[in-house]
């Protein structure tokens, strides 16, 4: 579709996707003391894992962070007022504020980095139809920059909501603004985004009803996978490297909407206690954006929240489980006990014979890494799987309640 040829899609009508950087195939684990995150893929995508080493580093927020000059003077000039910005600040990336969520859009990818909402019982009811409500642009983010409705169309993907309409039904404006494409990244349709995604969703709606807020933040992932070995071409040199990206690239170039190989999911739960006391309960799960057998265990894709701010390059929630100099957090053992547990039940279900992966693992010594250097303790902070329970509702869970499939056709480019 663009100049330069297509790219090849295995899909369906992706006769439009450009093949680039990113993270499907055969992986294998590092062992170097460093923590190795991992997505299982359904045998129609791909073998094996797509395998992300974590680099020994602190996260970085998104969004600009002054940091203090080296001579430590705390009486220096304002930073953005160095000379080398006489011109102005270079402009990319948009934060964009809804009514109950806000989404930062990469500019670069096309995709939001990440995506906060707030979801309630109040949130989720109401008299928005998503039968009333359209895809649309974002005209706040610059022509040039933002994703375009004819990137989806013909590509084999769905338009994937990251704050889902499902839970912002409170009007017809706040369910309409969920379909604003800022709000949207490209999603594999049939066995993820219109099936385990979609019960995955309805999971997290629900837990609304027992707690008085849930924050959750959503986003896509880039995950490498180890390099294809393959003979050098003409000019070419071999290279240290054992990573390299593959993922699809949508649109005309050179405006191209990226295909996440994965995306990740935060749940924060609040749920106010006797005195004034708050609890709260968290859970951090990564899944490929592919097919997912449906029988697989939602405590398969769990992940300690300290390694995806690692992977993703953001710390999440700051003013609430950030702690001092500490890395890592307690909960996050719990995490690695449910997914381990979520391993050994997949391993019992007649679909992993057909399931190259064992979902997203990180390496046990996560915890041995981190003993000279202490784990963070957050104060009345539960991992969510013993608060509340990792369990999604069926598949076609929508037909029991006497809704239709069709409202999943929606999510259709």
């Amino acid at each position: 579709r663009g100049p330069g040829g297509r790219g090849r899609d295995n899909r369906a009508g992706g006769s439009r996707a450009f093949r680039g950087a990113g993270g499907y195939g055969a992986g294998r684990g590092l062992s170097l003391g460093s923590l190795v995150l991992g997505g299982a893929l359904g045998a129609g995508v791909g073998a094996g894992l797509a395998i992300w080493y974590l680099e020994q580093r602190k996260s970085a927020a998104p969004v600009v962070d002054v940091v203090a000059r080296r001579d430590g003077n705390a009486s220096a000039a304002d930073p953005l007022d160095h000379p080398a910005l006489k011109h102005g600040m270079p402009v990319g990336s948009v934060l964009r504020p809804f009514t109950n969520f806000v989404s930062f859009f990469d500019t670069r990818t096309r995709n939001p980095q990440w995506v906060i909402e707030r979801i309630s019982e109040e949130t989720s009811r109401g008299d928005g139809d998503r039968k009333f409500s359209q895809f649309k642009e974002d005209d706040k983010i610059p022509d040039k920059f933002r994703n375009k409705l004819d990137d989806f169309r013909g590509s084999g993907y769905d338009r994937g909501h990251l704050a889902p309409a499902s839970a912002h039904k409170l009007s017809q404006a706040t369910m309409d603004e969920t379909f604003t494409l800022s709000n949207i990244s490209p999603q594999v349709g049939d066995g993820f985004n219109r099936d385990y995604w979609a019960r995955f969703e309805s999971y997290v709606k629900s837990l609304s009803k027992d707690h008085d807020e849930v924050h959750v933040v959503t986003g896509p992932l880039f995950l490498p996978q180890p390099k294809l070995a393959r003979g050098l071409g003409a000019g070419e040199r071999e290279t240290a490297s054992e990573w390299e990206m593959r993922y699809d690239l949508l649109g005309r170039a050179p405006e191209l909407t990226a295909v996440p190989t994965h995306f990740f999911k935060i749940v924060l739960t609040t749920r106010a206690k006797a005195g004034g006391r708050k609890e709260h309960s968290i859970g951090s799960f990564v899944m490929p954006n592919a097919y997912i057998p449906p029988d697989s265990p939602l405590t398969r894709f769990i992940v300690p929240l300290d390694s995806l701010e690692r992977a993703v390059g953001t710390t999440f929630f700051p003013k609430l489980v950030r702690s001092g100099g500490n890395e890592g957090y307690d909960f996050d053992r719990a995490a690695l006990k449910w997914q381990k547990n979520g391993e050994r039940e997949m391993k019992m279900l007649e679909s992993s014979k057909d399931d190259d992966g064992a979902g997203v693992v990180v390496r046990d010594d996560y915890s041995e890494e981190r003993k000279s250097k202490g784990i963070a303790r957050v104060r009345n902070m539960a991992h969510l799987c013993d608060s509340a329970g990792c369990k999604l509702p069926e598949p076609g869970f929508w037909k029991k309640k006497g809704g239709s499939s069709s409202n999943y056709g929606r999510r259709r480019n």
